[in-house]
């Protein structure tokens, strides 16, 4: 083989090689880059169209259809939260489960869930008491843990203690109203002491006396802590 032959085939090899065109050549390397971009574009794209749709479904669905349906709710449920302040609960259980399930979602469906789970508490219907009450969310920090603590009388009357004690300890430890706080400290004391947990009773009594011993409701701790006293000597 002539030099220029074998000059002619070295060349021709490394354009196959290195060329632009080869699977290992510079071509090769910006096709991908700018595969890479075209999908990363489209990603961006995608991206963004869905947090737009996004943020217009959810303007339209409060603007549309949630702030419409809280002003029904608010209106329907005048009546209702008329006859809970003057104790008809009775008449609230008429249309208060069914303002709670038609507006859940919305205040006012919070308020009649509220409404109907205290109604039915209080005329003896445990049940249907703990299945509103436990629907209720406030945003107001003494209502939410008054709720709570209706809850709590709601199991204990279903004979669920420790569900009910849970309850009446939240609503003690969390709520920012004194008086709540000792009523329902002394509910879970009262729990702990049929569940013949005395140590325990013991320490939410003296828990009383330490850090709420102004408070009307803690007259007479003495006594319960006496007694919480005497029956742990006894287990």
């Amino acid at each position: 083989m002539s030099n220029n032959e074998i000059i002619e085939n070295e060349a021709e090899y490394v354009e196959q090689a290195g060329g632009d065109n080869s699977p290992s050549g510079l071509g090769l390397f910006v096709d991908k880059i700018k595969s890479w971009l075209n999908t990363q574009n489209k990603t961006m794209v995608y991206g963004i169209g869905a947090i737009v749709i996004g943020v217009l479904g959810y303007i339209g669905y409060q603007f549309l259809y949630q702030m419409p349906r809280e002003k029904e709710g608010l209106t329907a449920i005048y009546k209702t939260q008329e006859l809970f302040d003057v104790d008809s609960f009775r008449l609230v259980l008429k249309d208060a489960p069914k303002l709670a399930d038609k507006f859940s979602g919305t205040k006012a469906g919070n308020l009649a869930s509220y409404y109907a789970g205290a109604s039915y508490l209080y005329t003896g219907d445990y049940k249907n008491a703990v299945v509103y009450l436990e629907k209720v969310s406030f945003d107001d920090k003494v209502m939410q843990y008054q709720a709570i603590g209706l809850l709590g009388d709601a199991q204990v009357e279903n004979k669920d203690l420790d569900a009910g004690l849970k309850n009446y300890l939240k609503a003690a430890k969390n709520s920012e109203n004194e008086f709540t706080t000792v009523w329902f400290y002394k509910k879970a004391a009262r729990i702990y002491e049929k569940k013949n947990e005395w140590k325990e009773a013991l320490d939410v009594y003296e828990k009383l006396k330490k850090e709420y011993s102004e408070n009307d409701g803690v007259q007479e701790i003495e006594k319960y802590i006496a007694r919480a006293k005497a029956k742990c000597d006894q287990y």
